[in-house]
C-alpha cells in the first residue's frame, strides 16, 4: 500500500467490514512513521477503540501507558476523567522526547516491548528517562500564552499544566502500573475494602517520595472508576500519609473538579429543544447525575464548601427541570399514541421503539423522583398513561370490533415497561376473564 493513496480510502476504513479493517490496520502499523498514515490512524482511532483491535507495541505507546487513562474516551458512554490530556499535545511532545532521548539510546529499551522477566525493569528505566526528558521540556515550555516553535502548539495555562503533569506522571509510573492492577477492569463500579487498602498503600509510598505527584495519581485513580465521585467520597477517610492540611487541600482540588464535571454533563441535555432529545437517554444521564450528587455531597459534608454546595443545588435545579421538560412532559400522549397509530406500516416499528423508550424513561425516573421534588407529577403521568393503556388494551384484545391482537398487546407491554410484571399480569388477567364470560 503507497501511502499517498490513503487518502483514497477517506471515511471508507470506519465502514468497512471487520475483517478487512483489521487487514488494513497491520498494514498500516508496518509504515507507521509516514505522516500520511499517523493521520490515517488519528482519524479512525474511535473504531480502533471500539473494536479493541491489538496494537503493536512500540515506545509511543509505551510512554503514553501510564498517563493514557487521561485521555478523552472516544466512546460517549465512559466516564471522563477528572483531568484530561490532549492527544494532540502527546503527539507534538512524543517526537521531543525521542529526539533528546536519541534513537540509539532509545534501542535500549526495546525489551520493555516484549513479555519476559526484563519487561518491568525496562519499562521503567525508559519511563524515568523520559520523565526526566519531558520535565526538562517543561521548564522550557513555560510561559503561558506564547506560542512554542518545537510543540508548535500555543501554551496557554492547561496546556502548561498538562506538560509538567505527564512528567510527574511518568516519575510515579511504577506505582500507576501496580494502580491500573488494582483498579481492573476499566471501568470500576465501586470501591471494595480491597480496592482502598491497596490505593492507600500505594498512595503512600508516592507520598514518600514525591508527594506533589499524588494529585494526579489521585485523577488517574479516579479515571478508572464508572463514577469518579466515589473516590472523592473515600477521599476524605484514606490514609495516603498526607497532613491534615494537605488532605484537605487535595480533597478541595478534586473537589472542585468534580461538581465541575457534574455541571458540564447537566448541560449536555439541558439545552436540547424540548421534546428532541431521547427520553431514555435523558432519563439515564439524569439518574447517573443525582448518583454522583448525591455521593459528591455526602463527601462535601466534611469540607463545609459552601460554595461547593450551592453550585450542587443549581445542578439539581438543572437536572429537575431537565427530567421534567423532556421526560414527563407530553410522555403519556406519546406512549398512547403509538398504541393507536399500529396499523401495519412500516413506521410502525420505530414508533414502538421510541414509544418502549419512553415508558423506560418514566420507570428509570422513579427511583430519583423524590429527591427531585418530581413524585407528583411523575405519579400523575404514570397514572395517566396506564389508565389510557388498560383502555386500549381491553378494547383491542376483548374481542370486539375494535379487536387488534397486536395494539393489545403492545398496550400490555407498556403496561409492564411503565408499572412492572405484576400489574401488566393483572391487566391481562381481567381481559382474560371478561373474555370467559
Amino acid at each position: 500500500m503507497d501511502p499517498k493513496d490513503l487518502h483514497v480510502l477517506g471515511d471508507q476504513l470506519l465502514h468497512i467490514e471487520e475483517t478487512k479493517f483489521r487487514q488494513i490496520v497491520g498494514l498500516l502499523e508496518q509504515m507507521n512513521e509516514h505522516p500520511d498514515v499517523q493521520r490515517t490512524m488519528a482519524a479512525i482511532r474511535p473504531r480502533l477503540a471500539e473494536l479493541r483491535v491489538h496494537r503493536r507495541p512500540t515506545l509511543k505507546r509505551l510512554f503514553c501507558e501510564p498517563f493514557e487513562d487521561l485521555f478523552l474516551p472516544f466512546s460517549r458512554t465512559a466516564p471522563t476523567p477528572l483531568n484530561t490530556l490532549e492527544r494532540a499535545l502527546m503527539n507534538r511532545l512524543w517526537p521531543l522526547v525521542e529526539a533528546q532521548i536519541g534513537r540509539e539510546r532509545l534501542k535500549g529499551f526495546s525489551p520493555a516491548l516484549k513479555d519476559g522477566p526484563q519487561r518491568d525493569a525496562a519499562a521503567d528505566a525508559f519511563w524515568t528517562e523520559a520523565a526526566a526528558t519531558v520535565q526538562a521540556i517543561a521548564g522550557q515550555s513555560s510561559d503561558a500564552g506564547r506560542f512554542d516553535d518545537a510543540l508548535e502548539l500555543r501554551m496557554n495555562p492547561s496546556r502548561v499544566q498538562a506538560v509538567a503533569d505527564i512528567a510527574l506522571i511518568l516519575s510515579i509510573a511504577p506505582e500507576i502500573r501496580a494502580l491500573k492492577k488494582v483498579l481492573a477492569p476499566k471501568p470500576v463500579p465501586k470501591l471494595h475494602p480491597d480496592h482502598l487498602e491497596d490505593i492507600q498503600e500505594i498512595g503512600r509510598r508516592i507520598t514518600r517520595g514525591r508527594p506533589e505527584a499524588l494529585r494526579p495519581f489521585v485523577q488517574i485513580a479516579a479515571s478508572r472508576m464508572a463514577d469518579p465521585s466515589h473516590l472523592l467520597g473515600a477521599l476524605w477517610t484514606m490514609d495516603l500519609g498526607q497532613k491534615s492540611a494537605d488532605r484537605a487541600d487535595l480533597f478541595l482540588q478534586l473537589s472542585g473538579t468534580v461538581v465541575t464535571q457534574i455541571e458540564e454533563r447537566s448541560r449536555t441535555l439541558k439545552a436540547a429543544p424540548q421534546g428532541s432529545a431521547d427520553r431514555l437517554a435523558v432519563a439515564d444521564l439524569a439518574v447517573d447525575l443525582m448518583a454522583s450528587l448525591e455521593a459528591t455531597r455526602a463527601a462535601m459534608e466534611q469540607s463545609r464548601n459552601k460554595d461547593f454546595d450551592k453550585r450542587l443545588k443549581e445542578v439539581r435545579s438543572s437536572v429537575h427541570e431537565m427530567v421534567r421538560s423532556q421526560v414527563l412532559d407530553g410522555a403519556d400522549a406519546g406512549i398512547v399514541g403509538a398504541i393507536g397509530a399500529l396499523d401495519g406500516g412500516a413506521g410502525d416499528r420505530d414508533q414502538l421503539v421510541q414509544a418502549e423508550n419512553q415508558a423506560r424513561a418514566l420507570r428509570k425516573c422513579g427511583v430519583i423522583a423524590d429527591t427531585l421534588g418530581l413524585r407528583g407529577e411523575l405519579k400523575a403521568v404514570t397514572q395517566k398513561a396506564t389508565s389510557s393503556l388498560v383502555d386500549a388494551a381491553q378494547q383491542a384484545l376483548g374481542g370486539g370490533p375494535a379487536a387488534n391482537s397486536r395494539s393489545g398487546y403492545s398496550a400490555i407491554r407498556m403496561i409492564e415497561l411503565i408499572a412492572g410484571p405484576a400489574e401488566a399480569n393483572k391487566v391481562m388477567d381481567e381481559i382474560l376473564r371478561d373474555g370467559k364470560r
